[in-house]
């Protein structure tokens, strides 16, 4: 069995199934867990689409989607809507949120009913043991549920919104029983760490991070439609990371 982790899609559906492909993960067949870190949709023309496809993929026990930034946004949006009537401007345009909302109107109500369902139902982080390793995966920082004083540090928001440092240990403010060996996320593109370790912009496709506590996955797909982002568009791919070796899969 095999355990795979993949973040920050952004509506690149095709890339996402070529992907899933070419690690020979099927919900029909097969023992391994495929872990999925958020950000399905924005940016991407078919974000929607990628959400239906998400949805259908959870119904499996091997997969365990978690909400991203752009999914708690997208969320929100639909709660602003049915108070107010309309989505919040912020993350429809400087988020491109307009790419998934433009198509979400246009669904039947109850599949709209249903992505807000999924999207209510969704974790903000999860526990992944392999090997004898004890990893946690969020979109951006741990979160570990209501849990008092904790909560001041670990929110919900924190866990899709922060910036974690390559150098840093996410779990230093935590003292409970686990022992976490590290940390997986989305969220920071891995361009950022990368250049931060080398002291210059990174050069050539991006890379799957490795810090002392933190794995960054977020290879830069959101920008895969692109082209007008220079570099950061033809060094962007999508990730997949195999935890039992670490090894990384990618795809544009």
């Amino acid at each position: 069995m095999s355990t795979y982790v993949i973040s920050d899609i952004h509506g690149a559906i095709e890339p996402f199934i070529q992907l899933l492909s070419d690690i020979g993960f099927s919900t029909e067949s097969g023992e391994d867990e495929l872990y999925l870190l958020g950000d399905y949709a924005d940016w991407g023309t078919r974000s929607i689409e990628t959400i239906g496809y998400m949805m259908d993929l959870d119904q499996s026990p091997r997969v365990h989607c978690l909400i991203g930034n752009h999914d708690l946004m997208f969320l929100q949006a639909i709660e602003a809507d049915r108070q107010m009537g309309f989505p919040d401007i912020i993350w429809y345009e400087a988020n491109r949120g307009y790419k998934t909302w433009d198509d979400y109107v246009r669904l039947s109500d109850s599949n709209r009913k249903a992505i807000y369902e999924w999207l209510l139902s969704l974790s903000f982080a999860v526990d992944i043991m392999t090997d004898g390793r004890l990893y946690m995966a969020a979109h951006a920082y741990p979160y570990f549920g209501n849990r008092g004083k904790l909560g001041r540090i670990y929110t919900k928001n924190e866990a899709v919104w922060h910036r974690a440092r390559s150098d840093e240990d996410p779990f230093r403010n935590y003292h409970g029983r686990k022992k976490y060996d590290g940390l997986i996320i989305g969220h920071t593109p891995t361009s950022y760490y990368h250049s931060l370790r080398a002291g210059k912009a990174s050069a050539g496709p991006n890379e799957v991070f490795f810090g002392k506590k933190i794995i960054a996955i977020d290879c830069g797909a959101k920008v895969l439609e692109y082209p007008e982002f220079g570099d950061e568009y033809y060094n962007a791919r999508l990730a997949a990371l195999r935890l039992e070796d670490e090894k990384c899969f990618y795809i544009r």
